[in-house]
């Protein structure tokens, strides 16, 4: 990673597909495996804090991240994210951005989880 600030560490999660009881193909997170990436940079999205009652769900708070990476890392929008003590979904497209120069620059997730 070009950016020295990129000093975060999260856990890519994938669980593999499996038939349930029907025979329809779903996720079995008890049989995920979890392998460690480093050079990211997770960072807060504005305004993902709200603070009056009317915006607050009743089951909980959702809670918002946005992680910057490497451009080659192997991550699919299905897998999961622990980081900082939580588990968070992959929530939209797993984004490649491209620099000033045409390249390729950056991976870039967007993280939600429910607190409460």
């Amino acid at each position: 990673m070009p950016f020295p600030w990129f000093t975060d560490s999260i856990t890519r999660v994938r669980a593999p597909l499996v038939d349930n009881a029907y025979g329809d193909p779903e996720r079995d997170w008890a049989a995920a495996e979890r392998t460690p990436l480093t050079g990211w940079r997770v960072q807060p999205v504005q305004g993902s804090r709200q603070t009056t009652a009317e915006t607050i769900p009743r089951d909980g708070l959702e809670r918002n991240r946005r992680a910057f990476g490497p451009i080659g890392t192997d991550i699919e929008q299905t897998d999961r994210i622990e980081w900082a003590g939580a588990t968070w979904v992959i929530d939209g497209d797993v984004d490649r951005w491209h620099g000033p120069t045409g390249r390729l620059a950056h991976t870039e997730i967007m993280l939600t989880r429910m607190e409460g």
